[in-house]
């Protein structure tokens, strides 16, 4: 026992107001192992139905769209499920590439996730058509094009004054005059994209 009534057994602090036990890095337990305020750092990811992806991917989007971006980066993280579709991206790649046979193929795939059912697969189906038929005529196939028109556009029975009008394009007598008449930019990036942003507006979210 010190004058002043302070003990130093066990290296307890003595008068100079020091501590002489050796101090553990706080970040740290007593077996080395990071302890980040009692959460694991080290914890999977939780495995999630199809179902569940698709939640996430939506509430994720509309995060994004309301500007809470790190929020969304956090959900991202938090349960792994990238934010795009995967089959959306496929569905924008082939539509790019003019690969309409797989796109068909991708919007079947994306029908659950289409707003109104297959009321509006229909009709994203006839504007992808549409795209392909007018492709067709630009590219100089008018046989092709007309294949097209008969047994494709019009077995479906949706916008038969549309498809009437498709019709009349068939008298085109150059590329320029085709784009003309149909207010279209004709085959390439341009359409294609402007294809796709019209498609969007029937699906939630996938792009």
């Amino acid at each position: 026992m010190q004058a002043n009534g302070n003990s130093q057994h066990n290296g307890t602090s003595g008068s100079d107001g020091f501590d002489s036990r050796p101090r553990r890095n706080p970040a740290t337990t007593s077996n080395g192992e990071v302890a980040s305020n009692g959460t694991n750092n080290d914890q999977s990811t939780k495995s999630l139905s199809s179902i569940d992806e698709d939640i996430v991917r939506l509430i994720g989007q509309h995060l994004r769209g309301l500007g809470f971006n790190q929020t969304a980066e956090q959900l991202i993280a938090e349960s792994g499920c990238a934010l795009e579709h995967p089959t959306a991206a496929s569905f924008r790649a082939h539509i790019m590439d003019g690969q309409w046979d797989r796109t068909e193929e991708d919007l079947q795939e994306l029908e659950a996730l289409v707003k109104g059912g297959q009321e509006d697969i229909v009709k994203m189906r006839f504007l992808i058509l549409e795209q392909k038929y007018l492709e067709l005529l630009e590219d100089g196939f008018p046989l092709k094009a007309l294949d097209c028109l008969r047994h494709e556009l019009t077995p479906m029975k949706y916008n038969t004054e549309r498809v009437h009008v498709l019709s009349t394009y068939m008298m085109c007598s150059s590329a320029a005059e085709l784009r003309d008449n149909a207010e279209w930019d004709g085959k390439g990036p341009t359409s294609r994209q402007k294809l796709i942003e019209n498609l969007q507006g029937n699906m939630f979210e996938l792009f």
